[in-house]
C-alpha cells in the first residue's frame, strides 16, 4: 500500500514539473508548501521553489499529497 501511494505522489510530482504547474503540497508532518516544481534531482528527489521559503530539495516521500495550488477568493 504504502509503494503505491509513493508511485502516485511520484507520477503527480511529475505530471506537475513537466507543466509547470504551481502546486499545493501537504508534507507527512503536517505542513504544507505552495510553489513551483523546477527540476528533479534523481528518482523520488525534486528542487522546489516555494512561494515564500525560496528553492529547496522535495523528498516525494515525505508528501502525503498534492494538489494544483487554487488560489481561494473571500
Amino acid at each position: 500500500m504504502r509503494d503505491e501511494n509513493e508511485t502516485m505522489i511520484k507520477e503527480k510530482l511529475d505530471f506537475f514539473l513537466e507543466e509547470k504547474v504551481q502546486v499545493h503540497i501537504m508534507l507527512k508532518n503536517k505542513n504544507f508548501m505552495n510553489g513551483v516544481i523546477i527540476s528533479k534531482r534523481k528518482d523520488g528527489v525534486y528542487i522546489f521553489k516555494d512561494r515564500y521559503l525560496g528553492e529547496q530539495f522535495l523528498f516525494a516521500s515525505d508528501v502525503y499529497s498534492v494538489s494544483k495550488f487554487e488560489v481561494v477568493k473571500k
